[in-house]
């Protein structure tokens, strides 16, 4: 999932819940700017302010991380 989709599944998610760009964005900790360009997918947001806007909305994230390749040897 790309940041646009990410991005619009937030957007579609918080319309589901009834709540406003306002709202979620206060609730978050966040500003209604920065959520925007989150849900636009132009969003940087810190790994923090993510959890928080996750959480707001009654979700949560699961990474998986796995070595490429291009890893430093004796990590």
């Amino acid at each position: 999932m790309d940041r646009h989709e990410l991005g619009s599944f937030l957007a579609i998610r918080r319309q589901d819940l009834g709540l406003r760009q306002e709202d979620v964005a206060q609730m978050a900790g966040i500003t209604s700017k920065t959520l925007y360009t989150i849900e636009r997918g132009k969003g940087n947001p810190s790994l923090d302010s993510f959890e928080k806007l996750l959480e707001v909305l009654g979700l949560s994230i699961n990474l998986n991380i796995k070595m490429t390749g291009n890893e430093r040897i004796g990590l």
